[in-house]
């Protein structure tokens, strides 16, 4: 049984009896955005930027979110507090356009629909930050399926076939080509290469989704004063690239040592990689505890 919860159109269920209508668009047409945060000390991470994102995504897509941040935040509350587990929490706050519409026309008025999902962390990436993972360059499946790169939308049909070919060729995570044939980012991660004591990740002009995380290690980066561009990696800059690494939510900053077998650098976590580890998991435990610090003055004892 699905360990967690779910918090569907103003109801919390366990998850394993979570249901939307057959009728909705999210199942239909992939008509939907979604935005996953991570908890520390059981609060989710950086909430308001996911939700910044969340409704920066829909309205690319004239996706209405008419519910204000203070509602999405009980709601991701309320769905957390009636998670059913011990341990952190990965959650993801989906908006579909709803149920409706002739054919593909958008239903008139829309309604959409607000779900919720809570489940445990992931495991699968303890450990690995210690000794990296492989990247896979995948030859069939490298589109986005037409949706724009920085819209974070349930259309993930593109990333999910990437993902496939790239495991099946043994590596972790596949790479996706951004619109200028460059490799922009990974199926769920954005990516960084170090080239020369320099970090450079891909920019808006690769199609990449401005990540959360990707955010922190720039900000981290640049306090510390390291040398960081924004441009397009091509094959090239990554096979000449002394580091690589990605990063994520639920990743956070995960080295990448080999590349389609071959190996990146000496086959271990870079220093760059290792010295950003260091510094956004102590931007991570700031930031947890100024929030931890608030909440416990707002609601003391």
């Amino acid at each position: 049984m699905a360990e967690g919860s779910a918090w569907i159109d103003g109801r919390v269920v366990p998850l394993s009896e979570a249901r939307v209508p057959v009728t909705d668009r999210g199942f239909l047409f992939a008509d939907s955005v979604f935005d996953t945060v991570r908890t520390y000390r059981g609060q989710p991470f950086l909430l308001g930027d996911h939700l910044d994102r969340l409704r920066a995504s829909a309205a690319t897509l004239f996706l209405p979110v008419p519910w204000p941040d203070s509602f999405l935040h009980e709601a991701v509350h309320a769905t957390l507090a009636t998670r059913g587990f011990v341990g952190e929490a990965s959650v993801r706050i989906v908006v579909t356009r709803g149920d409706g519409g002739s054919g593909l026309s958008f239903p008139d008025p829309q309604v959409p629909r607000l779900v919720v999902l809570c489940r445990p962390t992931p495991t699968a990436y303890e450990g690995l930050a210690a000794v990296g993972v492989e990247l896979v360059r995948p030859v069939d499946h490298v589109g986005k399926g037409g949706v724009p790169g920085h819209v974070k939308s349930g259309n993930y049909l593109g990333n999910v076939l990437a993902l496939h070919e790239g495991q099946r060729a043994g590596g972790m995570e596949s790479l996706m080509r951004g619109p200028d044939g460059s490799w922009g980012e990974a199926t769920t991660s954005n990516l960084f290469a170090v080239q020369g004591g320099a970090l450079v990740t891909p920019g808006p002009a690769a199609g990449v989704l401005p990540g959360i995380t990707r955010a922190l290690v720039l900000a981290v980066a640049r306090d510390a004063g390291l040398d960081v561009a924004e441009r397009s990696l091509f094959d090239g800059d990554l096979e000449a690239a002394d580091e690589l690494f990605i990063t994520s939510s639920l990743k956070e900053v995960l080295p990448a040592t080999a590349l389609d077998g071959a190996v990146v650098g000496d086959g271990a976590p870079g220093p760059v990689t290792r010295h950003l580890q260091v510094l956004v998991d102590a931007a991570i435990q700031r930031i947890v505890a100024q929030a931890h610090a608030r909440l416990t003055e707002a609601f003391p004892g």
